[in-house]
């Protein structure tokens, strides 16, 4: 069983023509790569045309028992104000955590304005999700999302189950030093198989070697995804399976973590 828990409904490179058609072709990506389940990331700004906000992400998904979101609070827009909201979505099963973007949005994330949705997260047991790492055309946006930041978070809210995607790319080692001792992060390998990614990461046995690394230090906690359509979901699932791991950690990575830790009990195989 495969669940990629990191994908966005968007156009990308002309893929499709509308988000109700590039929705339609994830799907059938899904199928081609036998992939089970998916978690759906939603762009945290309204009425994009070239992404799905999170009220079109629920349209779109109807009755796709398979298919799953985050909500994306407005750090920068919003501040907490949102906070009712989300916790009405987290509370219904709607959305089965927050992601939020550091670097994309000029914050960092142990900005206070995000405080009460962390603290939410904590109490209903449910994950935050962060954006770390490059822009393909922006380097220094990564000052927002540097891992300091992240373990800051984690330190102040234990209980806190705290994901990192993107593994900081292409600062993998001090990704992994920072954050290896911290019991509540979790890490994500969205992004990790990116032909762009691995080039300025220092090459694929370096991303190999980092997620072995991790994997072995906590191989309940790393979760498979893979950032499509910016990112080929074969090449993901190849990399997990070119780690050579036993059978039950491979499983854990695919699909079991993300299972648990997102709370997918709707997902029965």
């Amino acid at each position: 069983m495969i669940i990629d828990s990191h994908a966005h409904i968007s156009l990308y490179n002309g893929n499709a023509n509308s988000l109700e058609e590039a929705f339609l072709l994830f799907l059938d990506t899904m199928k081609e790569n036998n992939i089970d389940a998916a978690i759906i990331i939603p762009g945290n700004i309204e009425n994009s045309k070239n992404i799905v906000d999170l009220e079109n992400a629920i349209k779109l998904i109807g009755e796709h028992r398979n298919i799953f979101l985050l909500g994306s609070p407005q750090i920068i827009q919003r501040g907490f104000s949102e906070i009712e909201k989300y916790r009405q979505l987290l509370e219904s099963g709607k959305v089965k955590g927050l992601k939020f973007f550091p670097g994309h949005d000029p914050y960092y994330p142990n900005d206070k304005r995000c405080w009460p949705y962390y603290e939410l997260c904590q109490n209903l047991k449910v994950p935050v999700l962060f954006h770390t790492g490059e822009n393909s055309d922006d380097s220094e946006c990564a000052r927002f999302n540097d891992p300091k930041y992240i373990v800051m978070v984690a330190k102040k809210y234990p209980k806190l189950k705290i994901i990192i995607t993107h593994y900081y790319w292409p600062q993998l080692d001090y990704c992994y030093n920072i954050t290896k001792d911290i019991k509540n992060i979790y890490f994500e390998t969205a992004a990790l198989a990116d032909e762009e990614v691995v080039l300025k990461s220092g090459g694929l046995d370096k991303v190999k070697s980092i997620l072995r690394q991790t994997i072995n230090d906590r191989p309940d906690q790393v979760i498979f995804g893979t950032d499509w359509p910016m990112c080929s979901s074969e090449k993901h699932i190849e990399l997990i399976k070119s780690l050579n791991l036993v059978s039950d950690v491979e499983e854990k990575i695919l699909y079991k973590n993300s299972k648990l830790v997102y709370r997918l009990h709707e997902i029965t195989k």
